[in-house]
């Protein structure tokens, strides 16, 4: 497919992986970005520029792309080649919320439903139309919470001023989770993890790979931007 331009909406935690997807500039299109070495994800070294930083959420930067890999349930994966990706400039300015709001989901719901999981066995019979998305979350808050010993991070948020169902979903960006994982076990506002000022945030949500029968939706970023 040859060099691309990726705006770098998720670069999230998957097992002890990586999962980076954004949008295409050349295409205007989500893309996943999926390696050799691990199915499904990059690893770490894969995920990051020849200086050793990794791909941050809202850069610009250039890859090679190969063939597209994508399955019923991931549409967007696309192989990368063994070419280094190269940092081309952030996208953080004033423009970058009208921008992204170009992108976010016109879905009346997150990615297939009003649920945190969707069966695998649905994309059997109906390949996904995609598995990552935008969204502009409304009444957004943070549910950290211990259960058997481990630390559980959940985001919950309605769509829309009239919405009427709270989404309940895992978060797996590592620069948030470092936040989370600096606060005690409650719910917390999200005015309060942006300093008590007035942010313009977006998520992007991803389905995970298939898990006892269900692929589960994550908030893969959490992007905050100026109000």
């Amino acid at each position: 497919m040859g060099l691309d331009r990726i705006l770098c909406l998720a670069n999230s935690y998957k097992h002890d992986h990586r999962c980076v997807a954004g949008i295409s500039l050349a295409t205007k299109e989500w893309v996943r970005l999926v390696g050799r070495q691990v199915p499904g994800c990059l690893t770490v070294r894969e995920a990051s520029y020849t200086d050793g930083k990794q791909a941050a959420l809202l850069d610009v930067f250039e890859a090679e792309l190969a063939e597209r890999c994508g399955s019923s349930a991931h549409p967007e994966d696309v192989y990368v080649t063994e070419r280094p990706w190269r940092r081309v400039q952030r996208f953080d300015g004033t423009a970058a919320a009208s921008f992204l709001a170009e992108f976010v989901s016109k879905e009346s719901v997150v990615l297939q439903g009003y649920s945190d999981r969707v069966p695998a066995d649905r994309f059997e019979k109906t390949p996904a139309k995609c598995s990552l998305g935008l969204t502009h979350p409304d009444d957004l808050w943070w549910w950290i919470r211990e259960e058997n010993g481990k630390r559980r991070n959940r985001a919950l948020f309605r769509l829309g001023h009239l919405g009427r169902v709270r989404y309940d979903l895992a978060v797996t960006d590592p620069v948030w989770l470092d936040q989370l994982n600096l606060m005690p076990a409650g719910i917390y506002p999200h005015a309060l993890l942006c300093g008590g000022k007035s942010s313009n945030t977006f998520l992007t949500v991803s389905l995970s790979e298939p898990f006892e029968g269900f692929h589960y939706k994550l908030v893969a970023a959490v992007v905050c931007l100026p109000a």
